[in-house]
């Protein structure tokens, strides 16, 4: 899921922000790839609360800060192997 969001977002970036004023493409795929990569990790602190709050139990809230963990390693490996 965050490869996909990865390109979604480099998509967006190379397209939607294709041109500044002079014509000049503004972000190559290598930049918009790398801005994916790092805006495409979840951050859990708002699930994880309302998780608390609503008295889950605490393996479900293990199991998704472990999964957000796991999103924030790989987002981390994909920016250094894109860098």
């Amino acid at each position: 899921m965050l490869l996909l969001g990865t390109f979604l977002s480099a998509c967006m970036m190379t397209y939607l922000f294709e041109y500044n004023d002079v014509g000049e493409k503004k972000f190559s795929w290598e930049a918009s790839l790398m801005y994916g990569s790092i805006i495409s990790a979840t951050d859990p602190v708002a699930v994880v609360s309302l998780l608390n709050t609503l008295g889950a139990s605490k393996r479900i809230t293990t199991m998704i800060e472990g999964e957000s963990l796991l999103n924030d390693g790989t987002a981390m490996v994909l920016f250094l192997i894109l860098l």
